[in-house]
Parts: C-alpha cells; structure tokens; sequence
C-alpha cells in the first residue's frame, strides 16, 4: 500500500490536494470536488453501520468460536472416511471373488483360441510344405512361387514357437526345401541352356521370381553363373597376356559381344524377370572384365604402348560405350547438351556405361588431351577454308566457325569429364585456351579491314568480328564456369580463362575504336568547311551552317548503317556515346582554331551546336525500329553539349563593359584559374597583354565576392591557346565524360578518365552581380541570347 494512500493511518491530504488544485483556475472545480467527498464519506458511513449490525446479530445469537467443539467435529468426519475406506475394500473383494471364475474361463477361452489358430497354421504350413515339395519335384515353378511365399511368411510367424520340437522339425524341413529349391532352379536353367529337358519360358521366369523370394544372395548367384556362362568364351579367347587379348584386338573383343548380346535376346532374354534388366547386367560384367583386362595390358606395357594404338583403342572404346548407352537408352539428353555449343546449360548427368571401360585409359589420358590439339589443329583449316560471312541458314551475326569451334569444345569436355575430372581435364582447359586465342588471332583479326580503307563495306566485317568476340568472350565464362563446377578441387585455381577472354575484349576494343575512326574520317571533310568559314566577316546569324548540315548526314549515316549490325545494347550505347564525345571535342578544337571568335559568330556556333545535339539524340533510334533513346543517353548528351555551351556562351559576352565579361565567366564556368580566363581571351581575340592585365585585375577583385568556384573548370583545363599560335590536346580529351563501357582494359580511346561536372555560382547572387557592375553589358548579352532562342527548330 503506498505510504500516502487514504487508507494508510499517515495519510497526509497536502500531497493530494496540490494534485487536484495546481493552480487557482482549478478552484472552479472545488465545489464539485467536495461534493464527491460528500458522497463518499456518506457511502463509508452506510457500510460501517451494515457491518456493526451484523456483528450485533451475530453477538445476540451468542456464536463464539469453541476450538473444542471444532477438534472434536473433525474427529468424527476422519471417523467416517475410515470407515468407509473399509467398507470399500470388503465389498471389493467380495466381488473379486465372485468374478475370479468367469476371469479364469475367459482366459482359458484366449488360450483355446491361440492353440487352435496356432494348429490352423501349423496344418497349413505343413499342407503349403507338402505342396511345394511336390510342385519342386515336377518343376512346377508357376504354382509353387505363391506357396514359397505363404511358406516362408509362415515360418517368420513360428520364429517364436522354436522351441516346440514339432514346429522346429517343420521349420528346418522348410529349409532344407529352400536349398533344394535353388539348386534345382541352377539345374534348371542350365539343362534349358544346353537344350536338355528344357523348362517353357514362363516356368524359368517363375523361378527367377522364386530366386528373388529366397533372397538377394540366390538372385546373385543365379545372375553371376548366367553371366559367367555366357562371358566364358570372351574370357577363354581375350586373354590379356596373349595376343588376342592386346588392345589392337580390343575391336574385336567387342564385335564379340555384340554377338554375345544377339545371341542373348534371341534364345535367353524371355528366360528373366524384365526387372532384373540380365542384358544391362551381362553388359556390365563384360565391361568389369574387359576394364580389368585393358589395365593389365597396360600395366604390363610398363608405359611402352604405341601412341596410335593407345589412341585407336580409347577411341573404339569410347564409341562402344557410346553404342551401349543408346542402345539401353542412356544418352538422349546427354547427346542434345553435347551438341550444343552453349556451356550455361547443365551437362546431362553421365549415362550409366560412360567411363565403364575407358576409365582403365586414365593415367594415359595425357596422350588423348594431346590427340585433341591435332584434332582442333585439322578443325582450325577447316575454319580458316571457311567463309567468313554467314550464309542465310547462319547467324548473320556471327562468324559461322566460332558456333563449330565451341561444339567441338562441348563435346570434347563431356569426353573428357567422363574420363576424369582431374589434371586431363586441366590440360585440356589449356588447350580450350590456345585454339580460341588462335581463333581470335588468325580467324577474327585478320578479317579486319586497314585503317586506310574504312569504307561502308568494311562495317559488315568489323560488326562481324565483334559480334563474334562478344560472342566468344560470353561462351568462354561459361566454359570455365562449367570447367570450375566439374573439375577436382585441387586443380580449380588452374582454371582461369581471364588472359583469354581479356584479348576477345581488346579485339572487341579495337572493333569499336575502327568504326569510331571511319566516322571521325568522314567527318574530316566538314570540319574542313567549318575552318574555311569566315567567322570573322560573318554580319548576323543566319540557319545552321553548311559544315553541320554535312556533319549531321555523316553522323546519322554511319549509325544507321553500323548500329543495327550490333547484337547487344550495350555496343549501341557505346558507340553512340563516344561518337557524341568525339564529335564535341572536335567542335572546340575547331573553334579554338577560328579564333579570334566574335560574338556573332559564337551565336552562330550556338545555332549549330543546338541542330548537332538534336541529331545526337536521334543515334541510338538507328539501330532498329524499336529502339529509343534512353534518359541516361540523354542526360550523357545534355552533360557533353552543355560543357561546350557554356564556352561559347561566354564568348557571347561583349568585350565592353569589361566587368561584364568577367561577371558572366565567373556566372558560367565557374572556376577561378586566371590561366582558363586568360584562354577566354585569348578566343575573343584579346591577346594584348596590356588589356589581358586590365581584365586579369578585375577577375582578382571579383573573384573575392565568390566562395563557390572551383580550381579549374574541366571545359577549359585541357585547352591551351597562346598569343597568335593555338595549341590543343587531341579532340578525343579535350571534353570527357563518364560513360559506362563494357569492360574493356587498355583502350587507346576508350579509357579516359572523366572530370567532374561543372559547377556554378549561386544564381541569384551572379544576377545580383551582373546588375550592379554592367547591366548595360548584361543587357546587350540577353538582346544576343533572346535573338538565338527565338529561332524555332532551326536546321530541322
């Protein structure tokens, strides 16, 4: 109870009331606080006066407590239990023996009944015995199975009963029977074979069912003497320290029990149970024998066999294996995988007959995996004879041999891998790994064409090549993935195919970086119309210019012609964004050589610019009817142009006011390297070195009311304009961007490392800036800027 309860005698009301009356705006509520207290204690007062007048009741009745009386009640009520206790026993006993009598009839009855069942089985046991010894003696096996049956259930039932000398006679006499039995089945079977009193095929095939019922010992030894006896010519002949029994003989050997097999489903096959599958298990007795003969040949050699023997002897061995798993139908599904040329599908499991006998060839394999580079030797005439083109029943996508050259890889691992999975199938990996870079080497990169003739015929063979390097790059993961789940745990780190599929992305590189140059090569031809302009005459803007009309079709042709022969998006992507960056590098470099650049003749850039970005979005739509522009190619197209904009915006800007020029620098590109602004400049034609200082002083003052601008603007860092003279990096770094490209190391153009985006003033702030220091300057940038964004689509 807690120590401030109402009902504790320390009750202190202070605490309580504090809790009701906080603050004086509670008073409000006193009054119906102290009516409730009213109630209450009115409540407390009624229940005080019920509880004294029942007391008084209680007291005029004169009820006290006796201790005495209450021991002395308990007494008796122990008194009476007991009693009853006693009385139960007596009356339980009483009718135990009353039931005693009919419990010992009961149990009697049960006993009668055991015995009596017990004599019913014994009789039919004895009755069932009788019959089968009877049906044994006429070889009746069709009528004694269900019996042997019943027999030997029956002699499971009597297990307990042993010790009854009557039913132990009877189960060693049931015994005896069984012996008896299996040896006359054996008699049987042999006399039918030498054509001696033979037995109807339905009596032999009962009692293959009987042998099964005597159990799985019996049913070996009847499988084990049949196939002895019909592998004891074979083993008579093919000795292995004998002639016939070396393995040039081998095709022979097997020729021999091709016979054997006839032989069996001719006379014996209806002799057996179809469960018992007798020619798969004569088959695979011949192959244990013939493994065990092949390995002591070997073995006796002492590693002196001819290499051609050897080679001949697995051959023959491995088709016979492969005879035996079709003809028991081991081998649809493993055939089909094998004759594909894709590795991500899961090989078959390994049919029952592989590697029965060619697994004696292991420690020799080292001479087969060598057989198979002379084998992939003769493939690879066969593959620099071969077109280069597809025919119309081909992927038109691919070189045809590269699909032939990775069966031949299929079915040479499923060989092996049935052979061994260990340092066989390690060797062979290498040798996977030596023809593909000879494929790569003399088949796809001889089909390309020189630089010096890039013309439209040569896209067919450069999209050819990298379809078919992209091809065999992908085909080459899977083939060491699928090496890597089969081959033994110790030889796994061996296996690495990255050297070789690294050369198929070079190839893949070098396929990319041609189509690249053949576009760049046209594109020579109008960037020449756009340094013989006359920038510095030119009077107004006018439609786009004719260097870009000529630049836009060479642009949209090429893409139209190379980007459907492209087999993955990612290609398309690719070259799309390296020929948006290639192409705005080589717009700055050639603005960089027309300078000086007036401001009419950078609005006129402006417009062409703007018909040039229009024809970029419009690349990726070329290489099919459904294909579309991405929004991360746009946004790559939207980051490219816009770097060059914001160059040619500056040089929108007017000489005069100076402040105005470098406010609207500063607005633009962002940076505070005196040696960009100088470049400016520079373009504007402002090279003397009296007004560069003017103009450097004024770019110091401003930079200070600046706190946002970055080093050097990636736009003009790697620009380098001096005086009279114009110096530039290659177009291809002038402007980079971040593109995603398919993994391709060591690219002499598609590796470049990209800047950050650019970054800008506080808008507000620059506008502020802009007003208080040149607003007519300003005013004169907007009049150009609005003339330019008021043509509409211009060069559509």
């Amino acid at each position: 109870m807690s120590g401030n309860s109402i009902n504790s005698t320390d009750y202190n009301p202070t605490t309580d009331l504090q809790r009701l009356l906080p603050d004086p705006s509670a008073l409000t509520h006193l009054r119906s606080y102290v009516n409730y207290t009213n109630r209450y204690k009115l409540s407390l007062d009624t229940e005080i006066a019920n509880n004294e007048a029942e007391f008084a009741r209680y007291a005029e009745s004169s009820g006290r407590f006796n201790p005495a009386l209450a021991t002395q009640e308990l007494e008796a009520i122990i008194t009476e239990i007991e009693a009853n206790k006693e009385l139960s026993l007596n009356t339980q006993n009483v009718i135990t023996s009353m039931t005693s009598g009919i419990k010992r009839l009961d149990d009697a009855k049960k006993n009668l009944v055991l015995t009596m069942t017990v004599l019913k089985r014994v009789q039919m046991m004895l009755t069932a015995y009788e019959q089968l010894d009877a049906l044994v003696d006429e070889r009746r096996y069709t009528e004694a199975l269900p019996l042997l049956g019943a027999v030997y259930e029956l002699v499971d039932h009597f297990k307990s009963y042993k010790s009854i000398d009557a039913i132990a006679e009877l189960t060693r006499s049931a015994n005896k029977l069984k012996i008896k039995l299996a040896d006359q089945v054996f008699r049987d079977f042999e006399l039918t074979m030498n054509g001696k009193d033979p037995l109807p095929e339905s009596e032999l095939r009962s009692a293959c069912g009987i042998m099964d019922l005597l159990g799985a010992e019996y049913h070996d030894r009847l499988l084990v003497w049949f196939c002895n006896q019909q592998l004891r010519e074979i083993k008579t002949i093919f000795v292995a320290n004998d002639e016939a029994g070396s393995l040039d003989n081998l095709s022979r050997r097997f020729m021999f029990f091709k016979r054997v097999l006839k032989n069996f489903e001719e006379h014996f096959q209806n002799f057996f149970l179809e469960s018992w599958k007798m020619e798969e298990q004569l088959t695979a007795k011949f192959c244990e024998h013939t493994r065990d003969s092949i390995k002591q040949v070997l073995s006796d050699s002492g590693g002196k066999t001819d290499v051609d023997v050897l080679l001949s002897a697995l051959q023959q061995t491995l088709d016979f294996e492969k005879f035996l798993n079709s003809k028991f139908k081991y081998t649809s599904e493993n055939m089909e995988s094998s004759a594909s040329s894709d590795f991500s599908t899961p090989t078959a499991e390994t049919p029952k007959f592989t590697h029965q006998i060619s697994s004696a060839f292991e420690p020799f394999l080292s001479i087969w995996v060598d057989h198979q580079n002379t084998f992939l030797q003769k493939k690879f005439m066969q593959f620099l004879a071969a077109p280069k083109l597809p025919t119309d029943s081909d992927d038109h996508h691919i070189v045809p041999s590269s699909a032939d050259l990775f069966r031949a890889y299929r079915q040479l691992l499923t060989q092996c891998s049935n052979l061994s999975t260990g340092a066989p199938l390690r060797d062979l990996s290498r040798l996977f790994q030596k023809w593909a870079i000879e494929y790569r080497n003399k088949i796809l990169k001889t089909t390309l064409p020189p630089t010096t003739n890039l013309n439209d015929e040569a896209i067919t063979y450069i999209a050819l090549v990298l379809n078919t390097a992209d091809y065999c790059n992908t085909t080459m993961g899977q083939l060491e993935e699928r090496l890597l789940e089969i081959i033994d745990e110790p030889f796994k780190p061996e296996i690495n195919f990255d050297p070789t599929r690294e050369s198929f992305i070079r190839l893949i590189n070098q396929c990319l970086n041609l189509l690249l140059a053949k576009i760049e090569s046209e594109a020579e031809f109008a960037w020449r119309e756009m340094a013989n302009t006359n920038w510095s005459h030119m009077e107004d803007v006018g439609d786009q210019s004719r260097y870009i009309a000529t630049l836009k079709d060479i642009i949209l042709k090429n893409c139209g012609m190379i980007l459907p022969k492209f087999t993955r998006d990612i290609y398309v992507r690719n070259l799309c964004d390296k020929v948006v960056e290639t192409t705005v590098n080589e717009f700055l470099f050639n603005i960089v050589k027309t300078k000086p650049i007036p401001v009419v003749a950078a609005e006129q850039m402006l417009l062409d610019l703007s018909v040039l970005k229009e024809t970029f979005l419009k690349l990726p739509k070329q290489a099919g009817e459904n294909s579309k522009s991405s929004a991360q190619f746009q946004k790559h197209v939207d980051k490219m142009v816009g770097k060059l904009e914001i160059i040619l915006k500056v040089l929108l800007t007017q000489d005069a006011p100076q402040e105005g020029l470098v406010t609207n620098y500063f607005y633009l590109i962002g940076d505070k390297s005196v040696q960009n602004f100088v470049k400016v400049l520079e373009l504007k034609g402002i090279s003397d070195k009296a007004r560069q200082t003017k103009y450097i002083d004024l770019f110091n003052i401003h930079m200070k009311a600046h706190d946002n601008l970055v080093d050097s603007s990636p736009a003009l860092a790697n620009l380098e304009v001096q005086g009279d003279k114009t110096q530039a990096q290659p177009s291809s770094h002038i402007l980079t961007s971040k593109v995603k490209v398919p993994d391709f190391p060591n690219s002499p153009k598609f590796d470049s490392k990209f800047e950050n985006i650019l970054k800008k003033d506080n808008i507000e702030k620059s506008f502020k800036e802009l007003q208080l220091n040149s607003e007519a300057g300003v005013s004169k940038l907007n009049k150009s800027l609005g003339r330019f964004f008021n043509r509409n689509n211009v060069g559509q």
